[in-house]
């Protein structure tokens, strides 16, 4: 039919037109010679500034971290529920705030863990209900701080009971702020 055709031959034309483009993009690095630079434009990059766009990349990063720490727990076969929003935790028969994101339990043990995640490094903080958590919890409670969640290798650092290793140390408002140094050297 004379439909048939026509398909193959625009076929066969986006065929060709195909294997010309593909040659002339292999020949292009021959064709670079050296010779004088003539400057074109000026970038300036700058950090967002978009109240609603740091904001999603934050929740972003938090959620890298919270499937990384999930993940990691999984692997020892336990089953990890998320409680980090109050009807979450509701549904897990907790509190609104339980003061951890994640409750992880494995065969004989039961974890409530504090997610943190960063972009790539940095502080976190641990507000007031974290705190206490870990402070009434203290071996159950462990801090995962996921660093690196914007890059595609994020890496898991641990921290068991971190109101006597990380917490303890000092208060400066209801917030923690606890360096990268110190998380990294608490780790288990």
């Amino acid at each position: 039919s004379a439909e048939l055709a026509r398909v193959k031959e625009r076929q066969r034309d986006l065929t060709t037109q195909r294997s010309r483009t593909l040659a002339m993009l292999e020949a292009d690095p021959d064709l670079i010679q050296a010779g004088e630079v003539e400057f074109l434009a000026h970038a300036l990059v700058v950090p967002v500034q978009d109240s609603d766009e740091i904001e999603r990349y934050d929740a972003d990063v938090e959620t890298v971290a919270v499937q990384v720490a999930t993940a990691y727990e999984e692997r020892f076969d336990a089953e990890v529920a998320d409680v980090s929003r109050p009807e979450l935790a509701r549904l897990a028969g907790l509190t609104d705030w339980p003061g951890f994101d994640l409750r992880s339990r494995r065969p004989g043990e039961e974890r409530a863990i504090e997610v943190k995640g960063r972009a790539r490094t940095g502080s976190v903080e641990m507000q007031e209900n974290e705190w206490s958590r870990a402070c009434n919890l203290r071996e159950r409670y462990w801090l995962y701080v996921v660093f690196d969640c914007a890059t595609p290798h994020p890496r898991l650092v641990r921290v068991r009971d971190p109101f006597a290793k990380l917490l303890v140390k000092g208060r400066e408002s209801l917030a923690f702020t606890i360096t990268a140094g110190a998380v990294m050297e608490a780790a288990e």
